[in-house]
């Protein structure tokens, strides 16, 4: 689990913020000292993990597409006093991660990277969905999974080597719809998500005993511009009709669903997951009792038919 490191490191950049002192580092701030990487992080999930870990006292650092808002979600974080930075970069570009975990640790320490940079593909039988598609999910959901946790594992084997007095790193790897069981309609989305499992505990099992620890997270439903938005095969318009209420059920907004990502990390655990029978239930019952049923309440559906 992660314990705090002094800021006492030889190397810095005009980036760095100052030293923490010992009463900064604390219960309130476990991450004082440290850079934490999100991917995908200018906007909904990927935001919400970013300002969680910056509170926790990391140094954070946004990364995602080009064009996807980065100096926004960096000013964001900035005017809530957090210590923010931005990076763009495509992470099915394996140069491009290195350069980021480059950069990442020119301020510090890397304590945290998250892979949250994802693709939803289509929503069809698989063999409506074009090639290119298919594509696009695996450079996003398979490659630059692999590519940042290559990137981040190699690079705090690197530090612990130079200074093993250094607490552990944690690689987060985001999980989601299909890690567990088949998805039918989803295939590009839901079997790069099982993949994603089976890839997270793989590295885990590798790195057994050296300090850094690979973990998955399943967030669950969340309520996101990239839920909202769903592109379908042709004759699928109907099928997706119901997102709005499942959504208003089950959903819950990006803070609500990265809140666990701090506990995992601290209590050492291996994985979160989020829909379980429990909450299933538990939370179905609660968003009946709060409205959210209610048509002023419901996501917004923005349907795209996929072109033939």
């Amino acid at each position: 689990m992660l314990h705090p490191t002094p800021e006492n490191e030889s190397r810095r950049s005009p980036e760095h913020a100052p030293e923490e002192t010992g009463a900064q580092v604390g219960a309130e701030r476990p991450l004082a000292g440290r850079v934490a990487v999100v991917t995908g992080a200018s906007s909904g999930l990927g935001l919400a993990f970013a300002r969680l870990l910056g509170r926790a006292g990391a140094q954070v650092m946004v990364a995602a597409l080009p064009g996807s808002g980065v100096d926004d979600a960096v000013g964001s974080l900035r005017a809530d006093g957090l210590q923010a930075h931005g990076h763009e970069l495509d992470v099915a570009d394996l140069p491009a991660v290195e350069a980021l975990a480059a950069r990442a640790r020119d301020l510090g320490p890397l304590g945290v990277w998250v892979n949250n940079a994802g693709a939803p593909g289509v929503y069809g039988p698989a063999h409506l969905v074009p090639s290119a598609v298919f594509e696009r999910v695996l450079d996003a959901n398979v490659r630059g999974v692999f590519h940042g946790t290559r990137t981040a594992v190699a690079a705090m084997l690197a530090e612990a080597s130079t200074d093993p007095t250094r607490a552990v790193g944690h690689v987060v790897n985001v999980w989601g719809k299909g890690a567990t069981k088949p998805v039918p309609m989803q295939s590009a989305y839901a079997s790069s998500k099982a993949w994603n499992r089976a890839f997270t505990r793989t590295v885990r099992a590798e790195l057994a005993g050296t300090g850094v620890r690979v973990h998955g997270f399943d967030p669950g439903l969340v309520r996101t511009e990239m839920l909202s938005r769903v592109t379908v095969a042709p004759g699928m318009e109907r099928r997706v009709r119901a997102l709005p209420y499942v959504a208003a059920l089950w959903g819950q907004s990006p803070e609500d669903a990265a809140a666990p990502l701090l506990p995992l990390l601290l209590e050492g655990r291996d994985d979160h997951r989020d829909l379980t029978l429990g909450t299933v239930l538990g939370r179905g019952v609660r968003s009946v009792a709060r409205g959210e049923l209610r048509s002023s309440r419901r996501m917004k559906l923005d349907v795209r038919v996929l072109e033939d």
